[in-house]
C-alpha cells in the first residue's frame, strides 16, 4: 500500500473509515521514515471517487445530466413517497424515504434486475415498485442521475487504480474493479501469532468499562501500542461508550478546569450536525425568526453559549430569562419577543442584555428578504444573519466548533446548487430542509487517527494492530441477527447473495471476518454481558479463545464507579447554621415563615438563597394570576357591597353586571403586567363571573356581616427581630360586635395553620396582628368545585346555620388561641433570624418542596413521620 500511494495510484476502499485509517497509516510510514515532505496519499472511498470521476468527464462534457446530491436524493424520495397515494398513511416520511433508497442502491449494488420485482406483489414489493418509478421520473425531469447509477456511468482507468481486499465489497462493484483496476492489495497480517482470549462481564457498563481498562493497559505498556475494537451497537450506546472511555483515557474532560486536550481514542461515525452548538443556535434562530415560538424555545435561544462574549453577558441573560418567566406569554413572534425582553431589561435590569442585541440584528438581516427565493438566494442570506447573531462570537469557538460551522455551511453550499430540484421556496420550507439535513448529516470532528479507534461496524480492519476487541460475541448476536433489507422480498435477496439476509450467509460472513481477525492482530478479545434481564450470557459456538478468570478479568464494575473506588475518603460535617439573618437580606413575609416551619432549610433556601423552581408561562393564565385576579375581583365587589345586606338587596341583574365588572377589571390589571392574549382575554372573563357568582351564593347562607376591611390595608408584622408588612385580604364585623378574618384560597383549603410547626401559618399571623373581638378565621374556597369555608371558630353558625365551632386546640376561647398563635410565630421567627436551617421537614412538606437536589431528602414520605438526613 506505501508503495502503491507513493506512485501516485489511487487506492480505492469500500468505505470512508477504513480511507481515513489507511490514509493516516500512509502519513505515519512516511513521519517513520523520516520523510519531510511527500505526496498526499490518494486513498479514496470508492463512492466518493465515483462522484469526482464523473465530475471529471462533466468538465469535458457539459451535456452530461448532473449528478443529485446526497441531500437531494433524501428530498426527492420524501417527496415522491409524500405525492404517492400511500404517502398519507405515513407519520415520519423521512424513514419510507430511507427505506426506498436503501432497497432501490441494493438493487444496483447486487446487480437485482428491478424487473425481478414485479415476480414479487406484495404490497410492499409494488409501493417500491410504484415509488421507484416516480424517482427515475423526477430524475428525469430534471435532467440528473443518482448516485447508484454513476458506476455505470464511469470510464474505467486500469493503469492508475488499485483496490484493497475487503469482505465488505458489494458484488457489483468488486466484478467491476476485477476487470477494470490494475491490481488488488492484499491486508497486512499482524506481528505475531494470535492470542484469543474471552471475557464475559456482568453488564454492559462493566464490559465497557474492560474495554477501557484493556486499552489503558496497552498504552501503558507498549508506547506505540494501537488497537481496534469493534462494539456492533455502538449508535444506540455511543454516549455511554464515550463516558467509559473518558472515564478511563481521558479522565480531563470531566474536570471543569482542565485544559483541553486530544484523547488517546476515537469514536467512529459522528453524531447529527444539528447537535453540535453553532449548528444548533443557527438553526434555532431560523426557526424562531420564521414563525410562532413558545417560551420554552425563546428562553433556550435567549440562555444559548453562542450569543453570551463573557460571563456577564450570560448572567445578565439568565437574570431576563427569570423576569419574562414571570411576565412572558406562552408563545410570540420573534419580534415581539425582542420588544417585551428590551421593554423588560429597561424597566428591571441595570442595561441592555446582549443575547437580545444580538437577536435583534439577526431579525434584522432576516426580515430584508420576504417571498419566496431558490434555495441559493436564502443560504446566502442565511449566512449574513448567522454572522450577525448566533454566530457574532465565532473568533471564541474551540476547534470541534469551527469544524460543525463549516461542515454547515458545505451543507448549505450543497443545498445552494439544488435550485433546480426545490425551485422557489418560502423561508418556512427551505428552514425545514435545511433543519432536516442537518438532522440526517452525521459528523465528526477530524483529530487524527489515535491508536485506539472504536468502531461500530463489523468488518476487516485490513490494518495490523497490536490488538482486537469486539464486543457483543454472545449465542444471540454472533453470527449477526438476520437483517434483510426492507421492502425487497427475501427470497430475491437470498438468490442474488444479499449477507445480512439468510442465516448462511451470516455464518459464512462471521467465520471470514474471525479468520481475518486472527491475522489483523496479535491479540484477539471477544467478549459479552449479561443483559438486565437477569439472563447470564453465554458465547458464540464461534468463540472457543480461553475464558479469562473472573477474578482477573479487567473489570467487574460500571465505569462511574471506577473514579469514585480511588477517591480520597471525605470527612463528613454536619452544619446546619446559617449565619444570622440582618440587613440587607429581605424576607418574604408570611411566605419565609410558612417554609420555616415546613423545614427550617427550605425556609433558609427559598428566601435567603433564592433557591426556587423558575416558573414557566403557560397557556392563558396561570394559578398564582387566576388567584391574584380572583383577590381583585372580590375586592372591587366588596368594595361596592359593603354587607351582606347590600348583596342581599341587590337585583339580580344588578348583581350580574357588578361581577362582570369586577372580572373584567381584574382581567384587565393582569393583562397590564402580563398579557396572555386576546383569545384568553374573551375566556376568562365569563369563566371568573359564573365563578363569582356561585362565590357570591355561598356568602349569602353566611350569618349576617358588614365589610370593615379589605386588602388596602396594610399591616406591619414584628416577630423574632423581623418586621414586614401584609395584607388581609378581608375582616367582617358581625352583628355581636365580633370580628371574622378571610383569605381567599382559589385551590383547595385544609385546616393547615394547627400545630407546633403548622404547615401554613398565615391566619395565625393575621389574626396575631388582628386580635380584638376576634371570633374566627378562614379560608374562603372559591372554586368551580365546592365553593365553602375551612375555619377556626369560637362559636357555631358563623359561615352555615349548621356550622359548629371548633376545638380551638384546647385553649378556652379564641383570645387564648391567638396568644397560642402569637408564641409559635415568634418561636418560628425567632429560628429563622438567628440561622436555623437543619433539614427537618414535617409528614407533608417534602411532596410540595423541589429542593431535593440540595437538601437530599427523597422527594416525598408516607409514613407520617418527619425525616431527617
Amino acid at each position: 500500500m506505501f508503495d502503491a500511494a507513493g506512485a501516485g495510484h489511487t487506492i480505492l476502499v469500500p468505505n470512508t473509515e477504513l480511507a481515513a485509517a489507511l490514509f493516516d497509516a500512509v502519513e505515519r510510514m512516511h513521519v517513520e521514515a523520516g520523510h519531510d515532505l511527500w505526496p498526499t496519499p490518494q486513498i479514496r472511498d470508492f463512492g466518493s471517487w465515483l462522484r469526482e470521476r464523473y465530475g471529471e468527464r462533466q468538465r469535458l462534457d457539459a451535456s452530461l445530466p448532473r449528478v443529485l446530491s446526497d441531500l437531494e436524493e433524501r428530498e426527492l424520495w420524501r417527496a415522491v413517497i409524500q405525492g404517492s397515494a400511500a404517502g398519507g398513511e405515513f407519520l415520519e416520511p423521512g424513514g419510507a424515504a430511507r427505506s426506498a433508497r436503501r432497497a432501490r442502491r441494493a438493487l444496483f449494488e447486487y446487480g437485482i434486475p428491478a424487473a425481478s420485482l414485479a415476480e414479487y406483489p406484495t404490497e410492499e414489493t409494488l409501493a417500491l415498485i410504484s415509488w421507484n418509478r416516480g424517482f427515475e421520473a423526477r430524475t428525469r425531469d430534471l435532467g440528473c442521475i443518482a448516485s447508484d447509477q454513476l458506476l455505470d456511468a464511469t470510464l474505467p482507468d486500469s493503469c492508475n487504480v488499485v483496490w484493497i481486499d475487503s469482505p465488505i465489497w458489494r458484488p457489483v462493484a468488486r466484478r467491476w474493479l476485477q476487470r477494470h483496476a490494475s491490481a488488488m492489495l492484499s491486508p497486512a497480517a499482524s506481528r505475531g501469532p494470535a492470542d484469543a482470549r474471552r471475557v464475559q462481564a456482568a453488564s454492559l457498563d462493566a464490559e465497557l468499562a474492560a474495554i477501557a481498562e484493556w486499552a489503558r493497559d496497552g498504552l501503558r505498556a507498549t508506547p506505540d501500542f494501537r488497537a481496534w475494537i469493534c462494539i456492533p451497537d455502538l449508535n444506540l450506546r455511543r454516549a455511554n461508550v464515550v463516558d467509559a472511555f473518558d472515564a478511563v483515557l481521558a479522565p480531563h474532560r470531566f474536570s471543569l478546569t482542565a485544559p483541553e486536550a486530544v484523547a488517546a481514542y476515537a469514536v467512529a461515525g459522528g453524531i447529527p450536525l444539528s447537535r453540535y452548538p453553532p449548528v444548533q443556535a443557527a438553526l434555532d434562530s431560523l426557526a424562531a425568526g420564521a414563525g410562532s415560538v413558545s417560551f420554552e424555545a425563546f428562553s433556550s435561544l435567549l440562555r444559548s453559549p453562542q450569543l453570551q462574549s463573557a460571563a456577564a453577558d450570560a448572567a445578565a441573560a439568565a437574570s431576563l430569562d427569570l423576569i419574562l418567566r414571570r411576565r412572558g406569554p406562552h408563545e410570540a413572534d420573534l419580534a415581539e419577543w425582542i420588544r417585551i425582553a428590551e421593554s423588560a431589561s429597561r424597566a428591571k435590569l441595570s442595561g441592555p442584555v446582549a443575547a437580545i442585541q444580538r437577536l435583534s440584528g439577526f431579525l434584522r438581516t432576516i426580515e430584508s428578504v420576504e417571498g419566496s427565493h431558490p434555495f441559493s438566494r436564502w443560504a446566502s442570506h442565511w449566512v449574513g444573519a448567522f454572522e450577525a447573531g448566533p454566530w457574532a462570537h465565532r473568533a471564541r469557538w474551540s476547534s470541534a466548533e469551527f469544524q460543525a460551522a463549516e461542515r454547515f455551511r458545505e451543507l448549505l453550499a450543497t443545498l445552494a446548487t439544488a435550485d433546480a430540484s426545490f425551485g422557489a421556496l418560502t423561508m418556512v420550507a427551505a428552514g425545514r430542509i435545511l433543519a432536516r439535513a442537518a438532522r440526517d448529516t452525521a459528523f465528526q470532528p477530524q483529530t487524527g487517527i489515535p491508536p485506539i479507534w472504536v468502531t461500530g461496524q463489523i468488518m476487516d480492519p485490513w490494518l495490523a494492530y497490536d490488538g482486537l476487541w469486539i464486543s457483543g460475541t454472545s449465542e444471540d448476536r454472533w453470527p449477526p441477527p438476520l437483517d434483510p433489507i426492507p421492502l425487497l422480498p427475501i427470497r430475491l435477496q437470498r438468490e442474488y447473495g444479499v449477507v445480512a439476509a439468510s442465516a448462511d450467509g451470516q455464518m459464512q460472513l462471521a467465520e471470514d471476518l474471525q479468520r481475518r481477525w486472527r491475522l489483523r492482530a496479535s491479540t484477539n478479545v471477544f467478549s459479552c454481558a449479561d443483559r438486565t434481564e437477569g439472563r447470564p450470557a453465554v458465547f458464540s459456538p464461534l468463540v472457543s479463545a480461553p475464558l479469562v478468570p473472573e477474578d482477573a478479568a479487567f473489570a467487574t464494575h460500571p465505569h462511574w464507579l471506577l473514579s469514585a473506588a480511588g477517591a480520597p475518603r471525605l470527612e463528613s460535617c454536619v452544619d446546619e447554621a446559617a449565619p444570622p439573618f440582618a440587613a440587607p437580606e429581605r424576607m418574604r413575609g408570611v411566605a419565609t415563615l410558612r417554609a420555616q416551619s415546613r423545614c427550617a432549610f427550605r425556609g433558609f433556601a427559598e428566601t435567603r438563597l433564592a433557591a426556587e423552581t423558575p416558573e414557566r408561562p403557560v397557556p392563558g393564565f396561570n394559578a398564582r394570576e387566576r388567584g391574584d385576579m380572583l383577590h381583585h375581583a372580590l375586592e372591587y365587589i366588596w368594595s361596592v357591597l359593603r354587607s351582606s345586606a347590600q348583596l342581599r338587596a341587590t337585583a339580580a341583574d344588578a348583581l350580574g353586571e357588578l361581577v362582570k365588572e369586577g372580572a373584567l377589571r381584574a382581567v384587565a390589571r393582569q393583562c397590564r403586567r402580563r398579557d396572555p392574549g386576546p383569545r384568553w382575554r374573551r375566556r376568562e372573563g365569563p369563566r371568573m363571573a359564573a365563578l363569582l357568582r356561585k362565590w357570591l351564593g355561598a356568602e349569602l347562607a353566611r350569618e349576617p356581616f358588614d365589610v370593615e376591611s379589605l386588602e388596602e390595608a396594610v399591616h406591619t408584622a414584628r416577630y423574632g427581630g423581623l418586621e414586614f408588612d401584609v395584607r388581609i385580604d378581608r375582616i367582617d364585623r358581625l352583628r355581636d360586635g365580633g370580628r371574622v378574618l378571610i383569605d381567599y384560597k382559589s385551590g383547595m383549603a385544609a385546616a393547615d395553620w394547627r400545630g407546633e410547626r403548622p404547615d401554613n401559618p398565615q391566619l395565625p399571623v393575621y389574626a396575631v396582628l388582628q386580635p380584638r373581638d376576634l371570633v374566627a378565621v378562614a379560608y374562603g374556597r372559591v372554586n368551580a368545585s365546592e365553593c365553602g369555608f375551612t375555619a377556626e371558630a369560637e362559636r357555631s353558625g358563623i359561615f352555615k346555620p349548621r356550622s359548629a365551632a371548633t376545638a380551638l386546640e384546647g385553649k378556652p376561647n379564641f383570645g387564648a388561641l391567638v396568644a397560642l398563635w402569637s408564641q409559635r410565630i415568634e418561636r418560628i421567627a425567632g429560628e429563622f433570624a438567628a440561622g436555623h436551617a437543619e433539614v427537618a421537614p414535617t409528614p407533608r412538606a417534602c411532596a410540595s418542596c423541589d429542593l431535593q437536589s440540595l437538601c437530599r431528602v427523597p422527594a416525598a414520605f408516607d409514613d407520617g413521620e418527619p425525616h431527617n438526613d
